[in-house]
């Protein structure tokens, strides 16, 4: 059996359990998932998606695997033995050539048949964090990518409770996904600023704004022919899982990770391009 160590998020989640399962499917084996706490939000939209969790399965005695013995655990010596993936596993190397056959493991979900943009725009507790603040794009830049698309409507999938230019106090008010520590967040009054500027920067567009549980806003994006993001696990699966015709990825990634910056906008895919 290969059992894959769920972290907390769920695009983390994507990356360690298609990491599990093209493991999996070398030692012709199957693969059962961990919820890192009992009450994990995550389990039942992964399970919709058809994970499946540990129940009563004895796993103490699995061989761990991490991010630097990934590759080395591609071995028939342990087609007899079970292994425990416990990493990020976020190198688009591991998927990319196995794209076809991944698509397979999950149910399809019907293309859209109109031509509109869909932008995950990933933000809540991204809004705070000092490290990544200040090399973010602006608007301008998420504005001139745009605009290489040829598009009808534009749709925002967004983890903010709502759409709408944002006073410092009601920010303040505001719970996500992770809540951030106060001596690595920059100030509410700039976290609004930086939000505020797309709200505003957007506005010409009339965006559409739903709110979805969080496999819901999977799916809605993989029906898309149109598709950009900036840096999210989430919406690079959701790409990765579609028909788009035409995805649009941040091209630094995460540039304030420096030298352990991830690959994950280098795919090369046809369609798929970098934006800055």
């Amino acid at each position: 059996m290969i059992y894959t160590q769920l972290s907390n998020g769920f695009g983390n989640n994507m990356f360690q359990y298609v990491a599990a399962k093209v493991m999996a499917h070398y030692h012709k084996t199957d693969v059962l998932a961990l919820p890192p706490f009992a009450s994990y939000y995550g389990i039942a939209p992964l399970k919709s998606l058809g994970v499946n969790f540990v129940s009563n399965q004895d796993y103490s005695g699995a061989k761990p695997v991490d991010d630097s013995t990934y590759i080395r655990s591609f071995n028939a010596k342990y087609n007899n033995t079970d292994l425990i993936l416990k990493g990020y596993f976020e190198d688009h190397r591991y998927y990319s050539k196995m794209r076809g056959k991944i698509k397979t493991w999950f149910s399809p979900v019907e293309r859209r048949n109109d031509n509109d943009l869909v932008l995950h725009f990933r933000a809540g507790d991204r809004l705070s964090y000092k490290n990544e603040f200040y090399d973010k794009p602006k608007v301008q830049d998420y504005l001139s990518a745009i605009e290489q698309f040829d598009f009808d409507r534009l749709h925002i999938v967004t983890d903010m409770p709502k759409w709408d230019r944002l006073t410092v106090e009601e920010f303040k008010k505001m719970k996500f996904h992770v809540s951030v520590q106060s001596d690595k967040s920059v100030t509410p009054e700039e976290s609004v600023e930086y939000f505020n500027s797309f709200v505003d920067g957007f506005k010409k567009f009339n965006p559409i704004v739903e709110k979805r549980d969080v496999h819901e806003d999977f799916n809605f994006i993989r029906s898309f022919r149109n598709i950009m993001f900036q840096h999210g696990t989430l919406s690079w699966w959701a790409a990765f899982l579609s028909d788009a015709d035409k995805v649009g990825v941040y091209g630094p990634w995460r540039p304030w990770k420096g030298k352990s910056n991830k690959n994950l906008s280098q795919v090369g895919f046809e369609g798929w391009f970098k934006w800055q």
